[in-house]
């Protein structure tokens, strides 16, 4: 039903991403996991090479200063690879690289394609964030009860005699929010919800980083928002109708999929490295069932994923009966996100007492993992496959812009 071979291009993009990855950020990713200080984190030279590498910019077309790759499996193959070295490393690239055709190419207004993509294109650190998540603002979600018909973001947007707009407000947990150059946020109008298309250096705009068990190499910040003017013009246009290709879930459910790999990696070479009872422990039966039972979901989840990046790749297929379809970007999310912090839990217990120092990688994985599986959002995201496949709707809070 589903034809997935990776094409030639494919490929060569998948070894760019693994050769970059083992050579420039494994290296000194653990090392930079435990500084004390968030600054001294950013791997501001890793960024800047992988960008110069086109990883922030390959699903632009080619005139627009991309490659043209916008297929959602080239990204998942390269996001598998950035996150095996370092996931909060590969977030800088593959959240950005998965929005800018979505932004730039899908949804502005040719003035403001004009202003912002030679900036983007041309910024090695131009990276970009959604701010859309704020404190103590309930947007309606419950399983179990109708949405109040009162939603309403607290950040507010007022505009102005000129056209402009003053914003003001807060929004937290924003990955890449603290680097970020480019921000989407959603702010409350007269007029219902609107995306403002915010400059980082925008005055009033102040951040701060949120310190993490785990990622930490990855930014996640507050914004705050305290009189911030955006010039007229700058409301982000809606989603085209019909848009199947539009969203990162998948590509994060790649990114878990990249530290579960990590973690077998290492947890296979340290078995075959430890000695006890007078032989490598992975000579062990006990220790094989682990190892097996990590390599089995962890390739589940590679399947799932794969099949879902298909799935947003080839909606023509569900629309003539050729494919069966199933909620596969839901179920890769869900699935990763839980597998994969099983794994590292596993890969731990085989490292016995030193699982649990720090220093050793797959204490990192564990606390990286944690993270992952938090943002896939397990209960919400197996209550949308409920959905999906049994019809059901509860009365939610539209989604208010799929940035």
């Amino acid at each position: 039903m589903f034809d997935i071979r990776l094409n030639d291009e494919q490929r060569a993009y998948q070894q760019l991403a693994r050769e970059f990855a083992q050579n420039e950020i494994k290296p000194i990713a653990l090392e930079l996991d435990k500084k004390p200080n968030w600054e001294e984190r950013i791997p501001w030279e890793v960024l800047k090479k992988g960008s110069k590498l086109g990883f922030r910019t390959f699903a632009l077309k080619e005139e627009n200063g991309g490659a043209g790759a916008s297929d959602h499996l080239t990204a998942c193959l390269i996001a598998e690879e950035l996150a095996a070295a370092d996931i909060g490393t590969a977030y800088y690239f593959m959240l950005t690289a998965r929005r800018a055709r979505d932004w730039f190419e899908a949804r502005m207004t040719q003035a403001q394609r004009d202003y912002f993509l030679p900036k983007f294109v041309s910024d090695d650190l131009y990276f970009t964030t959604v701010a859309i998540h704020e404190p103590d603002t309930d947007l309606g979600f419950d399983y179990y009860t109708e949405t109040p018909p009162n939603v309403r973001f607290k950040t507010r947007a007022v505009e102005q005699p000129d056209g402009s707009w003053i914003i003001n407000g807060a929004k937290n947990f924003q990955t890449v929010g603290y680097l970020a150059k480019l921000l989407v946020v959603m702010a409350q109008t007269e007029a219902g919800p609107k995306p403002f298309l915010v400059e980082g250096d925008s005055p009033g705009l102040v951040r701060h980083p949120m310190s993490k068990i785990g990622r930490r190499v990855g930014d996640n910040a507050e914004i705050f928002f305290d009189g911030v003017r955006v010039p007229k013009g700058r409301i982000l246009p809606p989603n085209p109708p019909g848009r199947t290709d539009i969203g990162t879930h998948v590509t994060i459910a790649a990114l878990t999929l990249g530290l579960g790999r990590a973690a077998l990696e290492e947890t296979i070479q340290y078995t075959q490295q430890r000695v006890s009872g007078g032989k490598p422990i992975i000579q062990h039966q006990a220790v094989g069932l682990y190892i097996a039972d990590m390599a089995t979901n962890l390739e589940a989840a590679r399947r799932l994923i794969w099949t879902a990046a298909w799935a947003k790749d080839h909606p023509q297929a569900f629309a003539d009966g050729s494919a069966e379809w199933q909620p596969y970007e839901w179920m890769a999310t869900a699935f990763a996100g839980s597998a994969v912090q099983r794994l590292t839990e596993q890969g731990m217990e085989l490292f016995g007492g030193m699982g649990v120092v720090q220093g050793m990688p797959i204490e990192k994985y564990v606390r990286d993992a944690l993270v992952q599986k938090h943002i896939s959002f397990p209960f919400p995201t197996r209550y949308r496959i409920t959905e999906a496949l049994t019809g059901y709707k509860r009365k939610v809070t539209p989604f208010l812009g799929n940035t």
